[in-house]
């Protein structure tokens, strides 16, 4: 990942701790699935607060098409909410959510590129 974001970092962390499947019984894949869904609910508030720490980077020529990617990025999360508690396949739903992980590296980034290249307010 490129941002070293917190929010990022600590999901990154909890998805390569997902216990290998021996030992996947009982409660340490219910810690796993709970620590993953409370990592995710700080990417979820990194989404959210962009709004207000990129304000200019939203109204910017370049900034066009963030807003709807942030939402397609939220909509992906609250999705992955309920099914990282709920699927059968916790390997299936890590690989998602890897994959999320590297769209919000990607999107983070572009916002800050928008703004840095949108004009001083």
């Amino acid at each position: 990942m490129r941002t070293p974001h917190p929010a990022l970092h600590a999901l990154h962390v909890a998805l390569d701790a997902l216990p290998p499947p021996h030992s996947r019984q009982g409660p340490a894949l219910g810690n796993w699935r709970w620590t993953v869904r409370q990592r995710l609910a700080g990417v979820r508030s990194l989404l959210l607060n962009e709004t207000d720490t990129y304000g200019p980077a939203w109204r910017a020529p370049e900034g066009s098409g963030l807003l709807d990617a942030r939402n397609s990025l939220l909509e992906r999360v609250r999705v992955y909410d309920s099914l990282v508690l709920q699927t059968p396949e916790p390997d299936v739903v890590r690989r998602d959510l890897m994959r999320l992980l590297i769209d919000v590296d990607n999107h983070t980034t572009r916002v800050r590129d928008a703004l840095a290249a949108a004009p001083p307010a």
